[in-house]
């Protein structure tokens, strides 16, 4: 009975943290939304423009593309504006 405790013990306490693993990582990566990209251009009809980029809801680095004025910052649309800036998309 004693050698069975020792043994099963371990493997019980291995299978819990690789099931733990695998459970934080899927959650974390739930949280990402992929979306395409939209210029804002005040001055326009629309004002949001489709950038053809892919982004994500969640990140760092600010996502940005080129829609006729340079470099610009990308956002998620909403109806018909763009309130919520975007992030960069890693591909992994």
């Amino acid at each position: 009975m004693k050698n069975l405790r020792t043994f099963l013990l371990p493997a019980l306490v291995v299978v819990v943290g690789a099931g733990s693993a695998f459970a934080t990582h899927t959650s974390k990566d739930s949280s990402k939304v992929i979306r395409q990209g939209y210029a804002f251009h005040p001055n326009e009809t629309p004002k949001c423009i489709p950038s053809g980029k892919q982004c994500e809801t969640v990140g760092v680095v600010t996502c940005t593309g080129n829609v006729g004025m340079g470099p610009e910052t990308l956002y998620d649309i909403n109806g018909t504006s763009c309130p919520s800036a975007l992030k960069e998309r890693i591909v992994k």
